[in-house]
This record gives C-alpha cells, structure tokens and sequence, in this order.
C-alpha cells in the first residue's frame, strides 16, 4: 500500500508503518550503543543489531558513520530518516541518552512552528493503539519523542499534526553545537503528566531519528548518539 508524501512528514507515521509491517528484533537489555562496529556499510550493521531503516535512512540524502563508538547522523539535503527497534523493557522509569548536535537544522524551532530536529529519541509505551486522528494514518502506541533544542522551552510537550491523543514531543535539554550532553529523562513521570494516566505501560519501542524536511534552507543537518541506557 502507497500513502501519499505528505502523509509522511511526521516521524511518527513511519514508526507505526514500521511497527505495522516490519518488527524488528526484540531487546531485553537496557544499555543500547554502538561499541563493537567492526567496519563496514553501518546500516548494514545496524541492521544485525536490530534497527530497521526506513524512509531517507537508506538513501543518500542521511549519511550514517559510527566513529569512536558514537553513530553519527548527517543530512546532506531536506530528510526524513528513522532507525527503529521493538523493545521489553519492562520495570524501567528513566532513560538516559549520551547525544549531541554538529549542526541544527536551519530555522528548527518546535516553539515557533518549525519541527525539525537533528536527532530525536522515540519511546513507544505498551501495546494499545491509539487513534492517529487520520483514516489514512494508521494508529499508533502512546509515544514521546526527545529531541535537542537550541532556545525552546525544555520540559515542554509538543503536539504534532497527527497523534494528538498519544503523541507528545519534548525538549530534554538544551544544546551547544560540538558539545556531548548527558540528558536523564524521567518518562515515568512525564508519561503520567502528558496523558493523564495513572500509570506508564512498558517500552515496547525505541527509535532514532533525524528530521529536516520541514527546515528553512537546505535541510543540512547533523548530530550524533553515543548511548541510550534504561534505568530504575
């Protein structure tokens, strides 16, 4: 089945597309980090890991390198790219993410209306679907979507065009370029506040993602993720 490209400008889209037709390979530790690439096409490693890569992830508008265990992520022009993994990460309340940013998007601002990001961490939460809030869209878990930012709110959850019932996306913590940020993030509690639920189902999901199809410019972007660790 096609869906038209604009039905694509969310990363969310992809995720449940993802989450729909192509399950990756379950994980049941809780450090996630790219220690042990022995060379070679990364997305083919990646791969073996796990992630699956959809949308610009497999062409030549994302580059993707791992050097000195970090994954670094390069969009050369306007992008859209996800690597995504199922999860069972049951009994955790935290995450824990060693990222930084080379280069934000030109303009990218959730706060003024530009969503672009040069990395953002997916959480996906439980099994029950939601409604994408679109017949064309298929529905989706509750997820969070973490993403660097330059001068936005941090802490604040923002809606995007769909998934406006289970979708949330949040500045954890503000970025200077060149510099490695250690970001903890409660999701337990932001969960809780975000829906309005009493309490958090399990992570049954996680991705990466780079997204500057919405960026003024040329959409040049790049960043880079050292790990992504669950803790109690």
């Amino acid at each position: 089945m096609k869906f038209h490209k604009t039905l694509l400008k969310s990363l969310p889209v992809l995720i449940v597309l993802m989450l729909v037709a192509h399950p990756a390979v379950a994980f049941d530790g809780q450090t996630f980090d790219f220690a042990g690439y022995p060379g070679g096409p990364v997305l083919k490693w990646l791969q073996s890991q796990g992630y699956q890569a959809k949308q610009d992830a497999a062409s030549n508008k994302v580059v993707y390198t791992i050097d000195r265990d970090d994954l670094n992520l390069e969009a050369k022009q306007k992008a859209l790219a996800l690597l995504l993994s199922e999860a069972n990460l049951i009994g955790f309340t935290r995450v824990k993410v060693v990222w930084g940013v080379e280069q934000f998007p030109e303009g990218a601002s959730y706060e003024n209306g530009v969503r672009s990001d040069p990395a953002m961490i997916y959480l996906f939460f439980g099994d029950e679907k939601l409604s994408s809030g679109s017949m064309f869209v298929p529905d989706s878990p509750y997820f969070i979507g973490l993403f660097l930012c330059q001068d936005d709110p941090v802490g604040k959850p923002y809606k995007g065009r769909y998934f406006k019932a289970g979708g949330r996306y949040v500045c954890v913590d503000r970025a200077q370029t060149g510099q490695t940020v250690t970001t903890v993030f409660n999701f337990d509690e932001a969960f809780i506040k975000f829906f309005g639920l009493s309490a958090t189902p399990y992570v049954s999901g996680f991705g990466i993602g780079i997204d500057t199809d919405a960026a003024k410019g040329n959409g040049t972007a790049s960043s880079f993720v050292e790990s992504i660790e669950f803790l109690d």
